[in-house]
């Protein structure tokens, strides 16, 4: 995939924001816990380049979309427009030393830490640290203030040998896991079992 066939376009942000203190807004972000992810890619030299992040969701099952928050500082970024697409891969828990990596300015994040070529890009994919896998085509590059709003389209998808494995996920400042609470299949009040909290 070309940069032409990437959609890209700047969010305009008003003249006169209104004015939120920066501690306070770090601390309401930090009650949200969030899933943790390495985004992944090859630079120009073909060197694998990765990052953390925290601000990944599902975006459209139809066409299978998601959205990636990368801070626009980031010198994985450009791995990833060079690559044209990215891979996601979705930590299981006890992986918080290779979050806690790629969150590192560290050159070589990839010492010590198993990956393999995704056959369908050959961008890197972990290989055992990671519950699933999303390899994705960039579509849309939306800069945002501090952030680059990736869109990626998915190009092969995958959940990894330990299925029911616990997600690393992040709250707080603190890792943790999740853990399913009592049967609530036949519950009525609870979220579709297929597509979870309605949006």
């Amino acid at each position: 995939m070309t940069t032409e066939q990437v959609f890209r376009t700047v969010v305009g942000l008003p003249e006169d924001p209104t004015t939120v203190d920066a501690d306070a807004f770090r601390e309401a972000m930090g009650s949200f816990p969030a899933a943790v992810s390495v985004i992944t890619a090859l630079d120009e030299d073909e060197t694998p380049r990765g990052l953390t992040c925290s601000a990944f969701c599902s975006l459209s099952a139809e066409p299978p979309l998601v959205l990636a928050c990368v801070n626009q500082r980031n010198g994985s970024l450009r791995a990833i427009r060079h690559s044209g697409g990215f891979v996601v891969n979705l930590l299981r828990a006890g992986s918080h030393d290779v979050s806690a990596r790629f969150a590192s300015p560290v050159e070589d994040k990839y010492d010590g830490v198993a990956w393999e070529p995704s056959p369908e890009s050959g961008l890197p994919r972990l290989s055992d640290d990671a519950s699933a896998h999303l390899d994705c085509r960039l579509v849309a590059d939306i800069a945002a203030g501090s952030h680059a709003i990736l869109i990626g389209g998915i190009r092969t998808c995958g959940s990894e040998a330990h299925e029911r494995c616990s997600p690393l996920l992040y709250w707080r400042r603190a890792y943790g896991s999740w853990s399913a609470a009592d049967d609530l299949s036949h519950d009525p009040t609870a979220p579709e079992a297929e597509g979870g909290p309605t949006a």
